[in-house]
């Protein structure tokens, strides 16, 4: 079933949500609409936002592999006024107003969900591999430029949306 996302009322893409790795979590392919791509690199800002901000965590001696959401909320009040804090929020006010509609239309409700750029990625990658070739440009075919991911939640309640800084949101599901 195809799902659709939108944001202040166009639509900017859809997924069939092809990953369903859990009872409330979703994955997939993203195909963005035109008006999509316009919005998405907002959006799409938050991953490699979060990853900045995880490694100046790191670098500051926060325990990172620490999940518990009141390290996060510590580690982000303790650093709310660097720049990486700033882009997350930047990130998290395009993502507030996403929606996620179902086949019929449907909206349903979620705890969290993020839309990734794999070039992004791929760059990041290679920086932090210090040069090592681009392993997205050594597979065949096109490869895939948009995944989604989506926690949905218990209550399928609209209104419902909280954009995750950290924990569960930087992985695909």
């Amino acid at each position: 079933m195809p799902y659709s996302v939108w944001k202040n009322g166009q639509k900017i893409g859809e997924t069939r949500f092809e990953l369903c790795p859990g009872p409330r979590k979703r994955a997939g392919v993203f195909h963005p609409t035109a008006f999509g791509l316009s919005v998405l690199p907002g959006i799409t800002a938050m991953g490699p936002a979060l990853l900045d901000f995880g490694a100046m965590c790191r670098e500051r001696g926060v325990d990172v592999d620490d999940n518990r959401p009141e390290t996060a909320e510590r580690a982000f009040d303790d650093f709310a006024d660097t720049p990486q804090a700033a882009r997350i929020r930047a990130a998290a006010s395009c993502i507030a107003d996403l929606e996620v509609r179902d086949g019929n239309g449907r909206t349903l409700g979620w705890d969290s969900i993020m839309i990734s750029d794999m070039n992004e990625i791929a760059k990041l990658a290679e920086r932090r591999r210090r040069g090592t070739p681009d392993q997205l440009s050594m597979l065949p075919g096109d490869p895939i430029r948009f995944m989604i991911s989506t926690t949905l939640a218990d209550v399928p309640d609209p209104r419902r949306r909280v954009v995750a800084v950290a924990g569960e949101s930087l992985g695909i599901c």
